[in-house]
């Protein structure tokens, strides 16, 4: 043979093994554990007034400090522009909500202010108590003992400029809500008789790692233990940062405010009993002025009451509330002046509503709510009282946010193979378009497991849904083995929605298999409440016949 055949047969090998190479090193692979670290996740979406751009909360993970960092971003409604990253602070950023006329954005940050700081709060001249629904809610512990950075309240113009901060609460805001003529802002935060004492004493035989409480709650998971500090509302004026404590009390927390259509008063929600951290759970929803002063109570049951929600005319509050100890709650309304019995909203409502919201026109409410293994959003139609179904399919919808002149909403969506990314749609939940597309390089490297959906019959002959992840190249009649995830609660559901974990073990040649035995959430009231007085019983039935479909399906 001749060289030049040699030399070009040298190359043309060279040149296939090169390419085979690329190739294997494109090829996608399967989902590892440490991918984790490059997720980027999506929350909060919040719809400008006019209805030309979304603030959102992006989150990411810094691996070399071991922590979570978020930022506020933005994206155009229209797809004009890419999303653009609107804080830049190396200190987290989150809550986003947009002034009445969007002009200016308001958000939580514990940055360091760039200016001399808000005057301090002051307390109401006529101080009136509130709570929160659960003792996690409003007090938490150790944390806030320590010296760390606490979240104030900042204000960005959308014109440019450095961010404004607002508030100086010593204990910080961890929720806010602007007045309809955005002049106030009502925010949470909290206090309590260990603020008064001096926490910087030098001497440590003054310290003392003694806790005594004179309650059952003492502490909750992943906040640690409770201090003497509870939630209460405070008003702050915008241009001045002055801001009045409305209620008070050391036995129970305020939570969820929400300003009444004309600003003059607040609604809120607070277990009144005294007895919070002796695990009652009768939350009631409540009104006080803005100015501070005496309550008047609206809601009228036993149990927890939430989720109180102004009609747009200002005379109904509706909001969710139990008869009995752990029904599911009902959405009901009630007149705002109080001293009615409320009434229901909604006739033949058997799921578990949240996000709660009016429509414009008074006719309508919507609610989020998980069913049937997904999770979605449902109109009540306030005359007739009937529910209606507005946004479909396998996946998981989340975090609604509505604009009503423009009748569109925004919503995060998840499935089985996607983190969530935010879409836009009609009130009607037609015309969906997709704003962002989040993760999308590292999915573009990441072959997913393929799950299925399947039914079948548990204890008493209910149907049960269960759902199978298959091992990354599946071959049917090979053997694989298989694990049983079963999802705790006690009330909660497994359905549609992105599985990190499911996939590492698809990835690493194992199926999975998870199931929605009774006790589950999305199927209605008299599903969940099956496992009372009876753990281990007809659910265990339920989920190991569940094992026992799965290998006859896939055997």
């Amino acid at each position: 043979m001749k060289l030049f055949p040699k030399i070009f047969l040298l190359t043309l090998i060279f040149c296939f093994s090169l390419m085979s190479l690329t190739l294997a090193q494109q090829a996608p692979r399967g989902v590892t554990p440490e991918d984790y670290f490059s997720f980027e996740f999506i929350s909060d979406p919040q719809i400008s007034p006019d209805g030309k751009l979304v603030a959102y909360v992006l989150t990411k993970i810094d691996r070399a400090q071991n922590r979570r960092t978020s930022s506020v971003w933005m994206v155009a409604t229209d797809g004009s522009r890419a999303p653009w990253q609107f804080t830049t602070s190396p200190q987290t950023s989150n809550s986003p909500r947009w002034s009445p006329d969007g002009n200016s954005l308001a958000f939580l940050s514990s940055r360091p202010s760039p200016e001399p700081t808000a005057p301090p709060a002051t307390a109401s001249p006529n101080p009136t108590a509130g709570p929160t629904p659960a003792a996690a809610a409003g007090a938490i512990s150790g944390a806030a003992l320590s010296d760390q950075p606490r979240n104030q309240l900042y204000l960005l113009s959308m014109s440019g400029g450095e961010a404004r901060r607002i508030t100086n609460l010593k204990n910080g805001v961890s929720l806010f809500r602007w007045s309809p003529d955005g002049t106030r802002l009502v925010v949470v935060s909290r206090i309590g008789p260990g603020d008064s004492r001096n926490d910087s004493r030098a001497d440590s035989r003054d310290r003392s790692d003694v806790r005594h409480y004179k309650n059952t709650s003492y502490k909750f998971n992943d906040t640690g233990w409770f201090d003497d500090r509870r939630t209460h509302l405070w008003v702050v004026d915008v241009k001045s940062g002055n801001a009045q404590q409305i209620t008070e009390g050391n036995d129970w927390n305020d939570s969820d405010p929400q300003w009444s259509p004309d600003g003059k008063r607040i609604a809120f929600v607070s277990n009144r009993t005294g007895k919070e951290y002796d695990e009652n759970r009768n939350t009631d929803v409540w009104v006080i002025s803005a100015e501070g002063g005496k309550l008047t109570k609206i809601s009228d049951h036993d149990e927890a009451d939430n989720q109180p929600r102004w009609s747009p005319d200002g005379k109904w509050i509706a909001f969710t509330g139990e008869v009995h100890d752990r029904d599911h709650p009902k959405i009901w309304l009630a007149p705002a002046t109080g001293a009615v019995p409320s009434i229901l909203a909604a006739n033949g409502l058997d799921l578990i509503p949240g996000g709660l919201e009016w429509s414009d026109d008074g006719k309508s409410l919507y609610f989020e709510t998980g069913v049937k293994g997904e999770n979605h959003l449902f109109r009540v139609d306030v005359p007739t009282k009937s529910i209606a179904q507005v946004t479909f399919g396998m996946r998981a919808v989340r975090s609604v946010d509505f604009n009503w002149p423009t009748r569109t909403m925004v919503y995060l969506v998840n499935d089985f193979k996607h983190l969530d990314d935010l879409f836009i749609a009609d009130l009607n939940g037609k015309g969906e378009r997709k704003l962002t597309n989040l993760n999308e390089a590292l999915w573009k490297q990441l072959r997913f497991a393929e799950v299925e959906r399947f039914s079948y019959k548990g204890a008493d002959d209910w149907d049960i849904d269960g759902f199978f992840v298959k091992p990354i190249d599946w071959q049917a009649g090979k053997k694989y083995p298989m694990i049983l995830s079963v999802h705790g609660g006690l009330a909660g559901q497994y359905g549609v929605d992105w599985y990190h974990e499911f996939q590492v073990y698809a990835a690493r040649g194992y199926a999975v298999l998870f199931t929605n035995p009774r006790g589950s959430t999305g199927y209605g009231q008299k599903c969940e409440r099956g496992i009372v007085n009876e753990w281990g019983g007809k659910d265990f039935i339920d989920i190991m016949n569940g094992v026992d479909a799965a290998l006859k399906r896939y055997p």
